[in-house]
């Protein structure tokens, strides 16, 4: 591969995160049930009961975007690969 700058052959490729998306989902109907229940024995018991009984959280999950970049290491020009 040649720079489309200078034309040098010294051209590295690499992957590199163009960019992210975060994806969350709820807890659902069972999860909300389970949140009020344990708020309720929270009252009950001053708080005792939370120190046993975690919280129900939703899921969260991570999507990244790779994109190809051509590195000059002549002249430090770069551009993107299809």
């Amino acid at each position: 591969m040649k720079c489309v700058k200078c034309r040098s052959q010294n051209v590295n490729i690499e992957l590199m995160q163009s960019g992210g998306r975060t994806r969350k989902h709820g807890t659902g109907f069972g999860g909300k049930m389970n949140n009020t229940a344990r708020g309720a024995s929270a009252i009950a018991t001053v708080g005792m009961s939370n120190l046993f009984w975690k919280k129900s959280k939703g899921t969260e999950s991570m999507k990244y975007k790779a994109q190809k970049i051509a590195l000059c290491q002549k002249c430090g020009h770069s551009w993107t690969v299809r």
